[in-house]
């Protein structure tokens, strides 16, 4: 007598379509990549669930945009010898912006 059982549960279909195209192209049946990841469960009694951060389309807008002027070389501080020279250059940005 087999020593096996019936797990059911609900997920999202995408989900599951897509973990069984990745377990085919492994070469696994879900049934593995299933218990795999019961085992761990049990083993570490932890489970480990991300969501990358991810950047508002504004800061990525800007954030491109300052890599482009980077490559192009605009919108560069100079370089300084000294902490002297770069406090001061900075100190004459900011009065330059509260001008305007």
């Amino acid at each position: 007598m087999s020593d096996t059982t019936v797990l059911n549960i609900k997920i999202d279909k995408k989900l599951k379509s897509q973990a069984q195209a990745v377990a085919k192209a492994m070469g696994l049946p879900m049934s593995i990549v299933v218990t795999s990841n019961l085992r761990e469960f049990i083993r570490t009694r932890s489970i480990t669930i991300s969501d990358p951060p991810r950047l508002r389309p504004e800061v990525g807008k800007e954030l491109l945009r300052l890599s482009r002027d980077a490559k192009a070389g605009k919108n560069l501080s100079p370089s300084f010898n000294n902490t002297d020279e770069a406090v001061a250059w900075l100190e004459s940005e900011v009065k330059k912006e509260n001008k305007q």
